[in-house]
């Protein structure tokens, strides 16, 4: 539709030729047009009419924007640079304002004896919802946690998405299209995004686009058993919560889910990536077929069983030193000697610690590189050793401030390098560190390696620090996956090949 043809004014007619025009490869450049176009539509000389025609068109435009930027941040380690981070945070805000027209909108029609096809709360609260999606796939992937009152709104859409026409009262109901967006963000939700790359944030998108939908929402509360499933509060902004973390609260309009059956289904899906059979067909792009399986383990874990807090979280303020990487932890454990070892390391702050984990602030020094997965050593004197963990999720804010989420896995570790016997092809040694028996966990000695080391069942110990030692190791069981390394319990083979 171009300007001339429009029955708009003059005012809306740069919006709608820009709207005409193809979409530009220039993901910069199309989201300062669209911040600019959706800054004059919120002019008073604007009539109503015309904002919601714009508005509708805009929303289509902002979503295939988005999706431009996506591979941008997924591609980007955390935290992002000064440039991604302002890019983040203008398309963040751009949704924002979409979603707070579609309010301004929807609260007019509330208030219209007529409504058409087009301008009815259902149709509204759908569009609204997948551009709220949209905003907080962004949010994660420049390491933010979502919007402030993001939840309130994205609970008011859903409940004011309400069909008065329907009588399908299992659903309250809700027309599909408004479900399926709002089962998008609870599914997105549970599955701990804060803890994953930037591409598996971007993959995880565009699978749940498609496979939400198999999530289970009611109004009333599970029965016994029901440890599986979330309770939602819709007068609050905040997001999904446990059952075996929290009980809900004794209130009217709760809302209430599981992912259990996604979780069924998503088992379904592992097990054919990890056949030898072809490739599965709709599968997102963007992960190699490994790294695929991998990710649907770990979300599969969260929807079926969400995890819970075991220890409380005491809050503190001490100066840590840290090491991040495990290559370079390893480099830094054959050193002799703390002061040679605190050259690999940076000056962060613990805030909150628990017995299995911290919480750890940056103080000095310019992080890069970080992701969640990644291995980390802290201790907080030279005296001390070091305890080594694994990062569950990362935040950032602004590019200066980052803060990490540690869980720990043993308070000592021993470089050495490890290859595993495959018959297919030769592979290199490579760095791992040796964990001690954690006799409470019922944990024999582990292993921790660069993900994809484990291949076989058997393979090479070599530990080369005081004294030469080669052993052969027989793999007893693989206990953690993530993108950057894998812990797997061992045992030193007594008849070796």
């Amino acid at each position: 539709m171009s300007a001339a043809d429009s029955p708009l004014s003059d005012r809306t007619a740069p919006i709608l030729d820009w709207l005409a025009t193809e979409l530009s490869a220039d993901a910069d450049l199309e989201l300062a047009t669209l911040v600019r176009h959706l800054d004059e539509l919120g002019r008073p000389e604007i009539s109503r009419n015309q904002f919601h025609r714009c508005l509708d068109l805009l929303h289509t435009r902002a979503l295939a924007i988005s999706r431009l930027h996506r591979a941008h941040f997924a591609s980007a380690a955390l935290p992002l640079t000064v440039d991604l981070h302002r890019t983040a945070t203008r398309l963040v805000s751009v949704l924002g304002k979409i979603a707070a027209g579609y309010d301004e909108v929807l609260t007019e029609v509330r208030h219209r004896l007529v409504r058409t096809m087009r301008r009815n709360p259902e149709a509204i609260s759908a569009k609204a919802l997948e551009i709220l999606g949209e905003q907080l796939t962004i949010s994660h992937l420049a390491g933010n946690s979502a919007p402030f009152e993001f939840w309130l709104h994205a609970h008011a859409f859903f409940v004011g998405g309400r069909s008065e026409a329907s009588t399908d009262t299992k659903a309250g109901g809700i027309p599909d299209a408004t479900l399926k967006a709002y089962k998008y963000l609870l599914a997105f939700s549970a599955a701990q995004p804060e803890g994953l790359t930037g591409a598996e944030i971007n993959w995880l998108a565009e699978y749940l686009a498609v496979n939400a939908k198999s999530i289970i929402l009611r109004h009333s509360p599970p029965g016994e058993g029901g440890l599986g499933w979330l309770w939602i509060d819709p007068d609050q902004d905040t997001p999904p919560i446990a059952i075996n973390r929290r009980e809900p609260p004794e209130v009217d309009g709760l809302i209430f889910f599981t992912a259990e059956e996604l979780a069924r289904r998503t088992t379904t899906l592992i097990e054919q990536l990890e056949s030898d059979g072809p490739a599965p067909a709709d599968v997102p792009a963007g992960l190699p077929r490994a790294e695929t399986a991998t990710l649907l383990r770990r979300v599969r874990e969260y929807w079926a069983s969400p995890p819970h807090r075991e220890h409380s979280r005491r809050r503190n303020q001490y100066a840590v030193s840290v090491c991040s990487g495990l290559e370079t932890i390893w480099k830094m454990l054959r050193e002799p000697g703390s002061s040679r070892q605190n050259r690999y390391a940076c000056e962060w702050m613990v805030v909150n610690e628990s017995p299995t984990g911290y919480a750890i602030m940056q103080v000095t020094g310019t992080a890069s590189n970080l992701t969640p997965g990644i291995a980390i050593a802290i201790r907080r004197g030279d005296d001390e050793p070091w305890t080594l963990c694994v990062v569950r999720w990362i935040r950032s804010e602004t590019p200066e401030q980052i803060e990490l989420g540690l869980q720990v896995i043993a308070n000592t570790a021993k470089p050495v390098s490890v290859g595993f016997r495959c018959a297919e092809q030769t592979r290199p040694m490579r760095p791992a560190l040796v964990l001690p028996p954690i006799a409470a966990l019922g944990r024999q000695q582990a292993i921790l390696a660069p993900a994809g080391t484990y291949s076989a069942r058997r393979f090479m110990l070599v530990s080369d620090t005081q004294r030469l030692y080669i052993a052969q190791g027989r793999l007893l069981s693989l206990d953690m996956q993530t993108p950057s390394v894998e812990l797997f319990q061992y045992e030193i083979d007594p008849y070796p090949l």
